[in-house]
């Protein structure tokens, strides 16, 4: 079918705190992939979607007066309200409940509560000036009642820091520095956060951000999957490790041909792995044996995610690496639809059309572009 787009005057909300009303425009400009909508969102970061199932999109955008956050009609992409921040590149959102969570480059964290349009708290961090481009790689990770956010050095030699805040009131609980680079984006769990870095260190901080383990592994370099007491991540050695959260002790191991880079995958009872050599991979969770794989056009840079019961991949577009991985081939950047049984369904090349990640919010898929913001239609992914 072919891409919905509307036009519009686009909705303003009077507010506080630098809010803007809604200026992303509808494009006409078509994806070769069934679409509900297209926008010209600027610099687009990531989405997510609230407990009451508001609809939000995150901007990189370093410009003051460009929104931070903006919440989008889920039906036709347009900008229903927008929330600013100081000058300063900004991280990925993150949503939690009815807040939408970010870090700045500026230095500053924000928590925007989406009922009331507005900035709840926000939280000046110190020590941040030496850091640049990557010091806002990686989204806040929120639990039941601590936002931890990373801050990362711009180079593979840097000493980065986990900031525990409130998620009541943004007031500092902790401030663990970790002594080395984030190898990748750590992940989060009931027990704390668990990070790896560049030296070969993996740990779980605490969440009052004290070290309640710490082992050596070669060094990771995917993002951190943790489901039912066991976190997952890909090593530059080659290796898929999984390892008990409430312990550091290694469950099991899986060899691979290659490190990968984007965040695994568990859902029922089966781990899919995406690969710097160009695979998507199936494994099974109690114990790591390998199930299937299909070899793909190029890196897997994001995903793969759920939607039903397929999963949907991301190869090419924009990656954020450290180490030894090198740099992730750009091209092609080819959309892929499997079965969770290892069929490929179909495979779209978005080549010419600047798509730089993917991400699922709900049970709907996004694709963010150089400059734009889309919204893939169900049918494209899943026959219901």
């Amino acid at each position: 079918m072919p891409s919905t787009t509307r036009r519009g005057a686009l909705s303003a909300v009077a507010g506080v705190l630098g809010m803007l009303g809604g200026c992303s425009a509808l494009s006409d400009d078509p994806l070769p992939i069934e679409t509900v909508w297209r926008t010209d969102f600027d610099d687009a970061s990531s989405v997510g979607v609230t407990a009451d199932g508001t609809l939000l999109a995150g901007s990189h955008s370093p410009f003051a007066d460009r929104p931070a956050v903006s919440r989008l009609d889920e039906a036709t992409g347009e900008t229903q309200w927008s929330v600013t921040l100081s000058k300063g590149r900004r991280s990925p959102i993150t949503v939690r409940g009815t807040r939408a969570y970010l870090s700045s480059m500026a230095g500053l964290v924000a928590a925007v509560d989406t009922t009331a349009s507005e900035i709840q708290w926000r939280h000046e961090l110190d020590g941040t000036a030496e850091q640049r481009d990557s010091v806002v790689a990686f989204p806040p990770l929120p639990s039941a009642d601590r936002v931890v956010v990373p801050l990362s050095a711009n180079s593979d030699h840097g000493t980065d820091r986990l900031v525990g805040l409130s998620r009541a009131d943004g007031s500092r609980v902790f401030d663990h520095r970790l002594g080395a680079t984030l190898a990748a984006a750590p992940g989060m769990t009931a027990e704390g956060v668990i990070a790896a870095t560049l030296d070969g260190r993996l740990r779980r901080v605490a969440p009052d951000g004290g070290t309640a383990w710490e082992r050596s592994v070669t060094p990771g370099s995917s993002a951190i999957a943790i489901a039912d007491g066991t976190a997952y991540l890909v090593t530059a050695a080659e290796r898929l490790l999984a390892i008990d959260t409430t312990t550091g002790a290694t469950r099991w191991t899986a060899g691979l041909d290659n490190t990968g880079f984007a965040r695994p995958l568990v859902v029922g009872g089966r781990l899919y792995v995406g690969g710097a050599d160009y695979t998507l991979r199936a494994f099974e969770t109690a114990d790591g044996r390998a199930l299937w794989r299909d070899d793909l056009a190029n890196a897997v840079t994001h995903g793969p995610v759920a939607v039903g019961d397929r999963l949907v991949t991301l190869v090419g577009g924009e990656c954020v690496t450290r180490g030894p991985s090198g740099t992730v081939p750009y091209r092609p950047v080819v959309l892929y639809v499997h079965d969770r049984d290892g069929r490929r369904v179909r495979s779209v090349r978005l080549d010419d059309d600047r798509v730089e990640w993917l991400t699922r919010a709900g049970e709907t898929v996004y694709l963010g572009q150089t400059f734009g913001l889309a919204r893939v239609a169900r049918e494209a992914i899943v026959d219901d």
